[in-house]
Parts: structure tokens; C-alpha cells; sequence
């Protein structure tokens, strides 16, 4: 049976069927809530007041308001959405501008955008000067469709793509907004975007399904120029979209690539981005080599029962000592309400190296009342309620250590298959590490996990946002864009679904750090 929902105080109303939470509705309803532990029920951050009509939750409700992802309606609803419910780009946690910000000294701006899957990050540049003069950021507004690519398509599949093209235009538009306030007479005249494949058609309002039948069709090596107001974005120009090289490596690689210098290298070098889709590139000015390996959302705060993305009040970085008690912190210095992928990732770190877990990430029966039997298996307590924002322990399970595991097992193994061309890591000038997430990483736990190779640690180099940074360069220099093109073009895929060698190397990197431990010297167990 279908219910009409009626959103207050925005009067947006949608109709729905018994068997879809209110949180769904809301999505329908163009309503971001800020279901930042992607309707699990865990981060108790979607809270809706119902107004008028009868529901059914799974939860109990915390005061007068229910957790929207898991009510569901039985009967026709008037529901009041209170502004700390809604998705707001003051929740984000990104690294500082890397760029220097200059004073806007002209009318003509243009806008250099990374759209990433869970986060759209941008600069405001003065096009007289070619410096940037503004920066933000916020929530890519798809996250309450699901959090990652995969989930997406799936969405875009069964639902249609519309919702999901207007959430990434809302999402860019209002970042624009941000960028241009209380900049008058200011005319945005050009946008340039960096992302994934996915997210680009998407933006594009192009149907992404198209990876899943071909990822190595021809036109993703290609840039797009479009009107952007015929896109319905903010701009009175052009909008150009940074040429991918696959399916699952787009722009934001070609991007990453374009900052590290990756391709001028003399020496082979490699390139990892750390995120939901991680993606690897080996090579030198002579040559380049891309992967991609489905890492899945789990350093994103996905797959995993304490996980959550990086906003105010997560768990960012942890260190448990020989007494098994836990010393963490949080962003803001706010009350815990989760971990965030780099807390994961030290975490782990911290249970391996107190034989907490085994190589295998399983729980050890060792005294401690932070160890307990839970409805996964054994657990361990990393903040009792009393210190947590909704008073409900934060714990990680058996089964949230498993997930970490295929993650960091994907990544890793998607750059020892590509070194089998016959480059050791040993070998290696430089591993460059992209992306918001890998600026976080605590690189000394990231290894003593698996997730990266254990080489000399001043050969690895953080280049931060190379997707945003390379749109910027793009943006004021057409001769980058034309290098970007070529750059493209010139990358072989390595497409790792089909290699034997990948299988292999996947099956071994399971384990902590993994089961060849003469790879992790360092690590010493």
C-alpha cells in the first residue's frame, strides 16, 4: 500500500509504499538528510518528528523525534525535518586549501570542481589573475543514495538516473553559491570538473550504466565541453570535464596523475588513491599502467558497524596501549559518534600490534572488558556510551574487521599485481598518495596493516586533492587540458576482473599484515 508523505516546513510531498522508510521519501522529496551511516540506524542523525499519521519503526524514538531510515509509514504523514537532521556542508572534514588564496581583483571567475563520490570540493578563481581566491566544500548530496559508485549504478538501474543528476547539480550549485557570497557582480564563466567515470556521467546527465556493459570504451578517454546552464548549473559559460582513461579510472586520476608528475618521471614511480574505488597507476614518462580494485566503503565509513564518514564528531585517530585502553580523537573535539577511515585503519594497527587480533583478524579470548561476545561474534569496545554522543557504545566485530580487510586486501593487491611488469616497490622512486582520505593516513599503521608496501617511508609523498588540484590548473591553462587529452590516451588499462595474477594476490593480501610477512619486514611479527 502507498502513503503520501508531507515534508514540513519545506511542503514537499511525495507518495511512497509501506515497505520504504522515510528516509527514502525524503530523497525522493529532494530533502538531504544527514544519514551519514548510510540507514544503517547507527549514527542517529536522521531524526524526523512525525507530525500527523501512524508509523512503523524499528527503532525506538529518542525524545519526539524517529531515526528516518528506519520508520516506515502506515498511513498517510505530515513530517517536520528539524535543521540539524538536514545534510550541511559545515559537518565535512577536508584538508586546509593547498593552494594559496589571493584577493578577487575582477568580475570574471571560473570554478575547479572535484566531484567526488562522497564529498564535492571547488575553487573560486579570479580568471584575470588565474589565482584562486575561494574554496568549499560539501556533502555530494548522492550520499543518502548510497555510498559508493556500485550502489549508485544499482540505484540508477532500478530507479532512473534523474534523482540522482539533480542531487550532484543541487550539490555543485550550492557550492557555487558558497563560493560567490557576498561577491557582488561576480559572473562565473567557466567550470571545470574533475571525477570519476561514474560520477561525471552522472553530472553530465549521461546514463553511467554504460561502465558496467564496456569499461574500456574509447569515449571515456574523451573530455567534454558543454553549455553548463543547459546542465542547470550556475554558470553562464562553459563547463569542460576532465577526459578519463575507464570506466572505473576517470578524470580525478588523469588529475592525480597531472599533480604528482607522475608522467614526467625518469624512473618508475606509483600512484595510489585510497578510497572506495581505489585506483592505482605504475609508471614513468615512457610508459603508464591503471588499475582499479573495488576497496568497497568501508575506509569511507561504509560495510563497517562503527564506521562513518569524516565529519564533526568522528573518531579520527586512535592508539590502544599494552593495557588495552584506547587514547582517541575526534574532529571538532566533539563527543564521539563513530570512526572514520583513518581511525579504522589505527585501529586495526593498534589491536595487531596488542594481539588483539590475529593475522587472520580474528578475535583473541583475552581478559579484558573491552572484549565481549556480540551478535557478530567477539567484539572489542572502543568507547563506552557514557562517553559517546548517543550514549550507545562504539565497538568494532569480527565481521567489521573482515570488511576493513577485503578493503586494504583490494588496494594492496591491485599494486603488487600491477609491479609484477617487473618493478619491485623496492624499486620504486616514488609512491604518490591522492585523495582527501590518503592526506589522513597515518602512513607508519596503514602499512603495519598491509594496506600499503613497506618501503623507506621518505619515498612516499602525500599530494593531497590532486582531483581539485588538477581541475585548478586545467581551469587557467588550456595547454594542461590539452595534456590531460593526451595523457589520457596515452595509459594502458590493466583490467584486473580478468587476471589470474590479481586472484592470487587478492587471496593473500587477506591477512594482517599479509601472509607472506617477509613483504612487512618493519612490522616484525
Amino acid at each position: 500500500m502507498e502513503y503520501i508523505v508531507t515534508f514540513q516546513p519545506d511542503g514537499r510531498v511525495v507518495r511512497i509504499g509501506e515497505d520504504r522508510s522515510l528516509l527514502d521519501a525524503a530523497m525522493e522529496a529532494g530533502i538531504c538528510l544527514s544519514a551519514l551511516c548510510y540507514g544503517k540506524g547507527r549514527c542517529g542523525r536522521c531524526g524526523v518528528r512525525i507530525e500527523e499519521g501512524r508509523v512503523r519503526s524499528l527503532k525506538p524514538k529518542s525524545g519526539d523525534l524517529h531515526l528516518a531510515c528506519q520508520t516506515f509509514p502506515a498511513s498517510d504523514l505530515i513530517v517536520f525535518v528539524p535543521p540539524e537532521s538536514r545534510l550541511g556542508e559545515h559537518q565535512i572534514l577536508s584538508e586546509s586549501p593547498s593552494l594559496e588564496l589571493s584577493e578577487l581583483s575582477g568580475f570574471d571567475v571560473g570554478v575547479a570542481v572535484d566531484v567526488g563520490t562522497t564529498t564535492v570540493f571547488a575553487y573560486l578563481v579570479d580568471l584575470s589573475t588565474k589565482k584562486p581566491v575561494a574554496y568549499a566544500s560539501e556533502y555530494n548530496r548522492q550520499v543518502t543514495y548510497g555510498g559508493d559508485v556500485l550502489t549508485r549504478l544499482k540505484y540508477a538501474e532500478h530507479i532512473g538516473v534523474e534523482s540522482l543528476n539533480r542531487s550532484i547539480i543541487d550539490t555543485v550549485n550550492s557550492v557555487i553559491a558558497s563560493l560567490i557570497e557576498g561577491r557582488e557582480h561576480v559572473r562565473v564563466k567557466h567550470i571545470v570538473t574533475a571525477g570519476n567515470t561514474i560520477m561525471t556521467y552522472i553530472l553530465l546527465d549521461r546514463d553511467p550504466r554504460i561502465v558496467l556493459e564496456d569499461p574500456e570504451l574509447s569515449e571515456f578517454r574523451l573530455p567534454r565541453r558543454l553549455d553548463a546552464e543547459k546542465l542547470r548549473l550556475n554558470c553562464s559559460g562553459s563547463l569542460y570535464s576532465m577526459p578519463g582513461i575507464a570506466g572505473f579510472v576517470g578524470g580525478d586520476v588523469v588529475a592525480d596523475i597531472l599533480v604528482s608528475g607522475l608522467h614526467k618521471s625518469e624512473k618508475p614511480s606509483m600512484l595510489v588513491d585510497v578510497g572506495t574505488n581505489g585506483e592505482v597507476v605504475l609508471g614513468c614518462s615512457e610508459w603508464l599502467l591503471a588499475c582499479s580494485t573495488s576497496a568497497g566503503p568501508a575506509f569511507e565509513g561504509g560495510e563497517v558497524s562503527c564506521g562513518m564518514p569524516a565529519v564533526m564528531g568522528v573518531i579520527e585517530r586512535i592508539d590502544v596501549d599494552e593495557d588495552l585502553n584506547v587514547v582517541y580523537s575526534t574532529v571538532g573535539n566533539e563527543k564521539p559518534a563513530g570512526v572514520c577511515g583513518s581511525g579504522l585503519i589505527s585501529l586495526l594497527a593498534g589491536l595487531f600490534r596488542r594481539d588483539v587480533i590475529d593475522h587472520q583478524g580474528r578475535f583473541s579470548d583475552m581478559p579484558s572488558d573491552r572484549l565481549r561476545s556480540g551478535a557478530n561474534g567477539l567484539e572489542f569496545v572502543v568507547v563506552f556510551g557514557d562517553e559517546t554522543v548517543n550514549g550507545r557504545d562504539i565497538s568494532l566485530n569480527e565481521k567489521d574487521v573482515r570488511n576493513i580487510l577485503l578493503g586494504k586486501a583490494a588496494i594492496y593487491a591491485g599494486a603488487r599485481t600491477l609491479s609484477r611488469v617487473g618493478v619491485d616497490f623496492n624499486d620504486l622512486q616514488k609512491i604518490y598518495i591522492a585523495g582527501g582520505f590518503g592526506y589522513h593516513i597515518d602512513l607508519e599503521k596503514a602499512i603495519t596493516i598491509g594496506l600499503l608496501p613497506d618501503i623507506p617511508r621518505e619515498r612516499f609523498e602525500f599530494i593531497g586533492n590532486g582531483s581539485l588540484r588538477g581541475a585548478y590548473m586545467a581551469l587557467v591553462d588550456d595547454e594542461v587540458k590539452k595534456g590531460a587529452e593526451s595523457l589520457a590516451k596515452k595509459v594502458t588499462y590493466f583490467n584486473l576482473s580478468e587476471s589470474k595474477d590479481f586472484n592470487e594476490e587478492y587471496l593473500n593480501a587477506l591477512y594482517l599484515p599479509h601472509k607472506d610477512g617477509t613483504l612487512f619486514p618493519s612490522v616484525g611479527k
